[in-house]
């Protein structure tokens, strides 16, 4: 077989996507930027027939001319109350979309390789409920939601795990083929919450000793500082202290305490990592991040061109987090389209 034969159709198809995507832009060039959130007007508003609409339109002009040839009026009759239905449901149609309030929501962040949700919030002001509307993005669509009258629905889109990195939304789509499903109706927007995901974890496969000692990071410990101090466990102490050889010689639970006040301060560092490419230290220091956190441990990451000092907490995790995911990092439009 020869290779553009099988080359061929994949690069019709992509020609066609072009063309495609280049009609979208020039009907919506005058469309602002949405931002954060949109009105879907009369003006941002598009309907056509469906396949089986476009059916239907046959049926009835083959209709017409039957009832015209045989001057028969109950299929007069019939010809134009089926014009008359498929009137009526392009304005149902049209007035689904028209008048909604659109809003983005914070993405949920994610490592590399997961599938990400994207959450909007659809508003409903004209005091009629919506049915059956679609949010979609590239191949990627959610299932059919209703708008209630006077309230709001948060619409949930899954799209496939991403690169590291930080991503802007590409052009989403809502649409709507209700009450007949004859026409179908929709709406481009250009929302753009950003989408962080952070770098997958892997184990640099260093554990920390009984001792407290970890081999992935450097304890910042000061000449002179006094001895650590061992006390009973009290709720809520973190696991990482817990001193498991008393336990097993007394068989009740006590935790080191550091008598200066700051605990074992733990940087977790860059140079420290089992690793020569960029991408695979990231995903070590991810790691190592989320056991410190885990542990309950003080903290710092030292990158090559950046430093946050030693801390803990779920705020402090999610700053380390963010900047293992921006590390030399542009944000770029996503891409919604499978791969080859």
């Amino acid at each position: 077989m020869r290779p553009d034969s099988v080359t061929g159709p994949a690069r019709s198809r992509g020609r066609m996507a072009r063309l495609r995507d280049d009609a979208i832009r020039w009907i919506t060039r005058r469309h602002a930027h949405d931002g954060d959130q949109a009105h879907l007007g009369r003006d941002r508003i598009y309907i056509l027939p469906t396949r089986a609409g476009y059916t239907l339109f046959g049926i009835i002009l083959v209709m017409l001319l039957g009832s015209i040839n045989y001057s028969n009026n109950m299929a007069f009759l019939l010809t134009f109350l089926l014009v008359g239905i498929g009137h009526n449901a392009m304005w149902y149609t049209h007035r689904n979309l028209l008048g909604l309030q659109v809003s983005t929501l914070p993405v949920p962040a994610v490592f590399a390789g997961q599938p990400l949700t994207l959450p909007l919030r659809l508003s409903e002001t004209a005091g009629r409920a919506r049915e059956a509307l679609v949010l979609r993005i590239g191949m990627h669509s959610s299932a059919p939601f209703p708008v209630p009258a006077q309230g709001t629905h948060t619409a949930k889109l899954e799209l496939p795990g991403l690169a590291r990195g930080v991503y802007r939304l590409p052009r989403q789509r809502l649409d709507t083929r209700y009450p007949l499903g004859i026409l179908e109706v929709w709406s481009w927007l250009t929302l753009a919450p950003e989408i962080v995901v952070y770098p997958a974890p892997i184990d640099p496969g260093h554990t920390a000793g009984d001792d407290g000692e970890e081999a992935a990071g450097a304890h910042d410990r000061r000449e002179g500082d006094a001895p650590d101090q061992i006390r009973p466990y009290r709720t809520g102490d973190p696991p990482g202290r817990i001193v498991w050889k008393a336990f097993a010689r007394s068989g009740k639970l006590h935790v080191r305490e550091f008598a200066s006040g700051q605990g074992d301060r733990l940087w977790l560092e860059w140079g420290a990592m089992p690793a020569s490419d960029t991408e695979t230290r990231l995903s070590m220091l991810c790691h190592q991040v989320l056991a410190a956190h885990a542990e309950g441990r003080v903290f710092g990451l030292r990158l090559p061109d950046q430093a946050l000092e030693p801390a803990q907490g779920v705020i402090h995790r999610d700053h380390c987090l963010h900047a293992l995911a921006r590390f030399r990092s542009t944000p770029v439009e996503m891409n919604p389209e499978p791969g080859p």
